[in-house]
């Protein structure tokens, strides 16, 4: 018999939100399997045991981690918990994937793939297979590559030393030094890596068509062992595969996690979003303000005197004898709790921490925590609080950022103008 229908989908919920396990969402089975692949991809990628998925009474809990995790016919998607529909979450998510791993996706391209219902992963999938696909029909890069070989006539150089070694051998062949075109280069060897995993891991019969069709193109291309490890030179060849290099890469990356167990095999490609989340706003900032003044991971101070304990905010703008430190927070504010907004008292404490140390050594630190935001604030991003550290009078800044929405290089500077104004600040630091 036939799976139903119910069976051959993916199921959505967003962070925290629990799959359910029953005559409405997963099989005992599958939840096992599922389970199990969030295990192994929670040690991937250096996360808690139960940070990808966690076992509860009727269902599986997901963490604070998005993507997808599939098995055979099935998927479990994972979006932020921002404002916005499913697919606006997907989109949100895809941009922050975009920025940070310079992928170049404009929402245009995404409407396109969109037609039929794809989640993350296969959007990602689909994506590659266009790309590649457009961009072959210029021809494969091709390189010269040496090779040395015993011919029957002259080809290149005759290499004497060689020669004299194999004449008895052979004398009547000519060992010969020459240079061939050939398709087998690093960058060929990547695309069709990517190619070979992603044929069998899509579930859309036109992806892997596609994918089928790049394989038969490459099939004068190596096998690679080490794809990511390949050297790619930015020549003008390799410049009409200048967006697919990036793609190849996370598709290929440690962020992408294969486990079998068994006679199942489950994937998973998966993103923290406190990483990914620090990652895209730093991002953000070194393309609206320049990489020159913003730092990400920002070692500078040591909290002890004795050079102890390392002091490594999340971001830093250096602004001459201001620089703004700004610690990111993947939490919602709490609405109800006025005063406070439900901000932690440890991360307030990091903060003083953080403007302690850099006042101790000369500057006067702006401090920013940012938040994503939501619309039970009930006004517009940016900043929300402004508060002073007791005693220092150093300026405690609470802010936020709308992930949902799509900006232009304008807006985000004067986002980042209202959050980390340069005022008094003199001029940036070079």
């Amino acid at each position: 018999m036939a799976q139903s229908a119910k069976h051959q989908s993916t199921l959505i919920k967003r962070e925290w939100g629990v799959f359910p396990i029953g005559d409405d969402g997963l099989r005992q089975h599958e939840a096992e399997t599922f389970l199990k692949t969030a295990e192994r991809a929670a040690r991937d990628l250096r996360l808690a045991e139960g940070a990808v998925l966690n076992r509860v009474v009727g269902g599986l809990k997901a963490g604070q981690v998005c993507g997808v995790l599939s098995f055979q016919s099935r998927s479990l998607e994972i979006l932020p918990k921002i404002d916005g529909t499913g697919s606006e979450s997907r989109l949100a998510l895809i941009r922050m994937l975009s920025v940070v791993n310079d992928l170049r996706v404009s929402d245009g391209e995404l409407a396109q793939l969109q037609t039929q219902r794809r989640d993350l992963l296969e959007l990602l999938i689909a994506l590659f297979a266009r790309r590649l696909t457009k961009a072959m029909k210029g021809g494969l890069q091709r390189h010269y590559m040496r090779h040395e070989d015993d011919l029957p006539f002259v080809r290149g150089n005759i290499n004497i030393g060689q020669q004299l070694t194999k004449r008895p051998v052979a004398p009547t062949k000519l060992f010969c030094e020459f240079d061939e075109l050939s398709e087998n280069t690093p960058l060929n060897r990547l695309l069709k890596a990517a190619s070979l995993r992603l044929r069998g891991i899509s579930r859309s019969s036109e992806t892997q068509r596609l994918l089928q069709i790049i394989l038969d193109a490459f099939r004068h291309v190596g096998r690679s062992n080490r794809p990511l490890a390949e050297l790619i030179q930015s020549d003008r060849s390799a410049a009409a595969f200048a967006d697919i290099i990036p793609l190849a890469r996370l598709l290929l990356s440690g962020d992408w996690q294969n486990t079998t167990s068994g006679n199942t095999t489950g994937t998973a490609l998966l993103f923290p979003m406190n990483d990914l989340f620090e990652r895209y706003i730093a991002r953000r900032a070194q393309q609206t303000l320049g990489r020159g003044i913003v730092h990400k991971q920002h070692f500078k101070h040591h909290a002890l005197s004795n050079q102890l304990f390392r002091m490594i905010p999340d971001i830093v703008i250096e602004y001459k004898n201001e620089p703004v430190i700004i610690d990111t927070k993947w939490k919602q504010l709490d609405t109800g709790d006025t005063q406070k907004l439900g901000i932690a008292q440890s991360d307030i404490y990091q903060m003083l921490a953080y403007g302690h140390s850099y006042a101790a050594n000369g500057a006067r630190p702006r401090l920013v925590l940012l938040y994503p935001h939501h619309a039970a604030l009930r006004r517009s991003e940016g900043v929300l609080r402004r508060w002073s550290v007791t005693g220092s009078e150093l300026p405690l800044t609470i802010a936020t950022v709308d992930i949902s929405k799509r900006r232009s290089p304008v807006r985000w500077r004067e986002l980042f103008e209202q959050i980390a104004p340069e005022e008094h600040a003199g001029s940036p630091v070079s």
